[in-house]
């Protein structure tokens, strides 16, 4: 139902079993589901450099920090330390999951189309307000924040919570791998009950080395995109409506928690953290006539 008098638009979302727009991407596996693959040899590339720097963070940090540290008593609570590194490596990797092979935002059947719906001169196909087309995906894409090749894969209303999370957990990580690593080369002594003869702790000192560069680029890289992204939220804009509109003004915000609960959806906010939920848009959905 629209209210036409009102700056802010309510628009009653489609209902779950919905019709939607099929999508070439998609890809339906056994007890898993439909998924979105995007067939691009770049992003294909990218994401999978991103899995590789995911991988040997938690490895070098697991094998050459964390078990010779426990195995020597140097860790006061081990299991704490251990169990909390590879909740955050875990959780950080389904959220890449997740962002990466949910669908950003497939557009309804056009069934459902009402007066704030416009035409896409790409795809000829009629889209809800905020939506765009994104040419690599080869679909229009509901509340479109931007194309993220490192997750080959849009970011919109679908996966944008999980981008969040992507983010977030990446960024912990990466503090966390980077306050190991300077106890291992400051704090901690020469392990004692390792296996010295073993390649990676015969080699620690370069594994060491390039773990340190990636952590902190990482951390600085997250803190900034997360901040970005963070703002935009508040502000009910998206990277893409940035550039064209421009940046918003600096005191037209949303209250936090309504912001990231437009965001992520119904459910308790401590579900919000789980990357593997299941996602339900919020009811009333609006729209910003503004923006």
């Amino acid at each position: 139902m629209i209210n036409t008098d009102n700056l802010l638009k309510v628009v009653t979302p489609p209902p779950l079993n919905t019709p939607l727009i099929p999508n070439s991407n998609s890809i339906n596996l056994p007890l898993i589901g439909r998924i979105q693959f995007l067939k691009d040899f770049q992003g294909r590339m990218l994401v999978s450099g991103v899995f590789a720097y995911w991988l040997y963070g938690t490895l070098v940090t697991y094998y050459i920090v964390l078990i010779p540290a426990i195995a020597d008593d140097l860790i006061p609570y081990p299991n704490l330390v251990l169990y909390s590194f590879l909740s955050v490596s875990a959780l950080c990797l389904m959220a890449l999951c997740r962002a990466s092979l949910t669908n950003p935002g497939q557009i309804p059947s056009s069934s459902y189309a009402d007066s704030t719906w416009n035409l896409c001169k790409t795809c000829n196909r009629m889209r809800p307000a905020r939506a765009h087309h994104c040419r690599r995906c080869g679909q229009c894409v509901m509340r479109m924040d931007h194309h993220c090749p490192w997750i080959n894969n849009c970011v919109g209303e679908g996966n944008h919570f999980a981008f969040i999370l992507l983010n977030i957990y990446a960024f912990l990580l990466s503090l966390y791998a980077l306050i190991l690593n300077l106890c291992h080369f400051w704090v901690f002594p020469k392990c004692i009950n390792c296996d010295k003869n073993a390649f990676h702790i015969k080699h620690s000192i370069w594994f060491m080395y390039l773990l340190f560069l990636l952590a902190i680029n990482m951390v600085s890289v997250m803190v900034g995109l997360t901040w970005q992204q963070h703002d935009n939220i508040l502000h009910n804009r998206t990277i893409l409506e940035n550039v064209i509109n421009g940046s918003p003004k600096r005191g037209d915000t949303r209250k936090c928690y309504f912001a990231y609960k437009d965001l992520c959806g119904q459910g308790t906010p401590l579900l919000w953290f789980w990357p593997l939920r299941r996602r339900l848009a919020n009811l009333p959905y609006q729209i910003q006539d503004n923006v």
